[in-house]
């Protein structure tokens, strides 16, 4: 992910994808799609393990009324495998799902483990055909089922829906045969035809607005985390990264640098030349800063005021001097005028360069107070330098 954030000259146009399909229920945008089912996933992985509890649950009690009517003789052993696979079943299934790291794993075992328990279901009926007045009921539930609980996308639960109201009553009514009354299987069908339209609605609905919730927050997140005036992210957004960018390094015992850049004597600049002017002077730095750093896990933020920070995870002191460095070249080269200051008329920034090794035993507020301690001591030994060093 790109965390440098882009610099705009005037309002920043907001580009973030906050469209949702009408007729698949997706996020326009593929990687927000992708990224809002990784958000989704462990609530989807817990609602697949509670369904898998559930069928369990089922299958027991079916199992004990079986067993039931085969000690009295009512039914044959054959009636006792539907019911045994739908408490075997489910068991491994969720021992599978504990263990699925991925929501298209996981979409794939639950379309699956519907497959299996509407086949049993139906294979109950089957054999008991004095129940099977049932099956449309049961063929209802499991559409309801699919199109509202089922953690899959909207797509995936259209096509297993359509699926299984083809093949079941196609299944039940060759098994059965004459015997299966004409008037109960157009019932039957009729029945899944509204059960279908209704679930469509419901679910189109339900998971459009699941992701257009997901998208409103991500506009709110990334606004609250935007500087209004330089369109780079905030001290909000610095200290969130920072803290996490701290954590990370700190596990995988890579260095972190940090880079505290000030406009020298833009108070000047600011009385010479207005606050309007001063402030695109101020865009016109965000920008430079965000074409110099060169990799997309950096942070560039306006700390406050004048003060701008360069993130850089993974980052030692010699890196973190060469950027130091290569920010001092871009504003000498970019030239952009002072009139009221510098000797030679330009614009220049003052860095200090911390960085942090050993992160475990040392704090995030350390690595700022020596940064900004660095960059003071740049400005008083005269400005448009670098100082650097190591926490």
């Amino acid at each position: 992910m790109d965390t440098r954030t882009r610099a705009y000259d005037g309002y920043r146009q907001l580009n973030l994808p906050v469209a949702v399909t009408r007729w698949t229920a997706r996020l326009a945008d593929a990687k927000c799609e992708h990224d809002y089912r990784l958000a989704h996933f462990p609530d989807d992985r817990r609602r697949g393990l509670l369904l898998m509890v559930l069928a369990c649950t089922a299958g027991c009690l079916q199992f004990a009324v079986e067993l039931y009517a085969y000690s009295r003789g009512a039914s044959g052993s054959t009636a006792l495998i539907p019911p045994f696979v739908t408490i075997f079943m489910p068991m491994v299934g969720f021992a599978v799902i504990w263990r699925v790291r991925t929501p298209a794993f996981l979409e794939a075992v639950m379309v699956v483990g519907v497959a299996i328990g509407t086949a049993m279901r139906l294979s109950m009926v089957v054999l008991h055909p004095a129940i099977d007045y049932m099956w449309p009921t049961l063929m209802v539930g499991i559409l309801f089922v699919i199109y509202l609980y089922l953690p899959v996308r909207f797509v995936t639960s259209i096509i297993s829906a359509a699926f299984i109201s083809i093949v079941a009553p196609a299944y039940w009514a060759w098994f059965l045969g004459p015997a299966l009354p004409p008037d109960q299987l157009f019932r039957g069908l009729v029945a899944l035809l509204f059960a279908n339209a209704l679930g469509f609605i419901a679910a189109n609905s339900l998971q459009r607005s699941q992701r257009m919730q997901y998208a409103q927050s991500l506009v709110l997140t990334h606004l609250l985390s935007t500087d209004a005036m330089t369109g780079i992210g905030n001290r909000r957004r610095f200290d969130d990264t920072l803290d996490r960018e701290w954590r990370r390094c700190s596990r995988s015992g890579r260095p972190l640098s940090l880079l505290m850049i000030d406009v020298d004597h833009f108070k000047a600049y600011n009385d010479h030349c207005g606050h309007l002017q001063g402030d695109d002077c101020l865009r016109r730095v965000a920008r430079l800063l965000v074409d110099s750093v060169g990799r997309p896990g950096d942070l560039v933020a306006r700390y406050g005021g004048e003060e701008f920070v360069c993130l850089l995870p993974e980052i030692g002191e010699a890196g973190a001097r060469a950027v130091a460095a290569k920010i001092s070249a871009v504003f000498a080269a970019a030239a952009i005028p002072h009139p009221a200051f510098a000797a030679d008329g330009r614009l220049t920034v003052s860095i200090g360069a911390a960085t942090a090794t050993d992160l475990v035993a040392q704090r995030p507020p350390e690595m700022v107070a020596l940064a900004d301690k660095l960059l003071y001591a740049a400005k008083r030994a005269g400005r448009d330098r670098v100082m650097a060093g190591v926490l």
